[in-house]
């Protein structure tokens, strides 16, 4: 059963890795497709099949990715995979002693927003090829504000994990049809304002 990862302080590694554009495209991509080839990623992402090679192997060193040796049908050909994960974690509160840990976690998550973009905007441009009931149910929205405490942001936050844990558990189960597709989710939640002043 696929696991949830936890990127913690001991992790600095693997979020430095993460910090990298092109690696942040390259995770997000094998998670979606599923196996691919380097050849296959270097086509996809426009880029020189070495660069992706390296990339690659960066992201392996950090148990983001793995080579599927299985698929290969010659040994000049690599596959490699997304190490099957439901969700990677970050918490960035623990990284409060800890500056080259906050550097590190600040830059891996402003590349998954640049890359969360990026995809946000291939659907824009591109959904009017999709037919109207693809159109219609997919969701580019900002919805709020809502007045919460921390915890109370804490409870929607699991709340809506359980929502997808429940979907996802369905779309695993479901026969699968032709009308069937990957769907991503993209949630994000912060405090409005300047921070609270710290006590003395």
């Amino acid at each position: 059963m696929e696991q949830a990862r936890h990127l913690g302080p001991k992790d600095t590694g693997a979020l430095k890795a993460l910090s990298h554009p092109l690696r942040m495209r390259l995770l997000l991509m094998v998670s979606e497709i599923g196996p691919a080839t380097v050849g296959i990623l270097a086509e996809h992402l426009a880029q020189p099949v070495g660069v992706i090679s390296y990339h690659m192997r960066q992201l392996a060193l950090h148990r983001l990715v793995e080579e599927v040796p299985e698929l290969a049908r010659d040994r000049r050909e690599r596959w490699w995979r997304y190490v099957p994960t439901v969700e990677l974690t970050l918490t960035p509160s623990e990284f409060a002693d800890d500056p080259v840990g906050q550097l590190a976690s600040r830059a891996t998550m402003l590349q998954w927003v640049e890359a969360s973009a990026e995809q946000m905007r291939r659907w824009v441009e591109g959904m009017h090829a999709w037919p109207p009931e693809w159109q219609d149910a997919s969701v580019l929205s900002r919805m709020g504000p809502m007045r919460l405490t921390a915890e109370e942001l804490q409870r929607f936050v699991d709340e809506l994990d359980e929502l997808v844990a429940r979907w996802r558990t369905h779309g695993e189960s479901t026969d699968d049809s032709a009308d069937r597709r990957q769907v991503i989710f993209v949630c994000h939640a912060e405090p409005l304002g300047p921070p609270p002043s710290r006590p003395a």
